[in-house]
């Protein structure tokens, strides 16, 4: 069992969380209420998506990853789980400069993307950012974090879809109950930093997913 939570730890690693829903909400059938909004992900022609894959890529993945692997090397973290408490800021910080940088991005071109591409790296940004400071008084769950994000974005995604695979709203909440119950397993945290860390999170993505750009 400890072996299949260790797994279920690194292929549902946070960093992650932003490529799974967006493949999920992307190329799978589904069909918006408003068909004029312009918001729907998966109706964008195939090359959009790959570039927005590749630009999410590299921002929520391979550009933090990388230095937290220098990071590893310069012995300022003990190892890329960040397992200690008091060794979490710099990598959440960089964490929430990357979605920030990801944001202004997405934003400063002069195409109108789905607003749901906007409000999936702006959460990043705003939960890590905010966890960053609570991090000083509470070891928050990155990987409960991970799938708030996950669970949060996809329902607010299909609240406004006329028609969408509900299996795929299933998927977030067992890959979810997979997750908090490893880190639990694992005894890398206690319920209340996993329970904080996905009810937050999830929290904060579905609004800002449902209601960007709150105009």
């Amino acid at each position: 069992m400890k072996s299949v939570s260790n797994v279920i730890s690194w292929v549902l690693m946070p960093i992650l969380m932003p490529i799974y829903a967006l493949l999920l909400v992307m190329f799978f059938p589904s069909e918006p209420i408003n068909v004029f909004s312009n918001d729907s992900l998966f109706f964008i022609p195939l090359q959009n998506k790959i570039v927005l894959l590749l630009y999410y890529f590299m921002f929520s993945v391979f550009a933090p990853g990388m230095l937290y692997i220098l990071l590893k090397k310069l012995k300022l973290i003990t190892s890329l789980e960040m397992n200690e408490q008091n060794e979490r800021k710099i990598p959440m910080v960089i964490m929430s400069i990357s979605c920030l940088f990801l944001f202004y991005l997405l934003t400063s071109n002069n195409f109108r993307l789905p607003k749901y591409i906007y409000g999936l790296c702006l959460s990043g940004a705003v939960i890590v950012s905010l966890f960053t400071l609570l991090n000083m008084y509470l070891k928050v769950s990155l990987h409960a974090t991970g799938v708030g994000i996950l669970s949060g974005f996809i329902i607010a995604y299909f609240a406004e879809q006329v028609y969408f695979e509900i299996w795929i709203l299933a998927l977030s909440f067992i890959i979810s109950g997979l997750v908090l119950t490893s880190r639990l397993y694992l005894e890398k945290h206690t319920p209340k930093e996993l329970i904080i860390g996905y009810s937050f999170s999830f929290l904060v993505t579905f609004l800002l997913n449902l209601y960007y750009p709150f105009g």
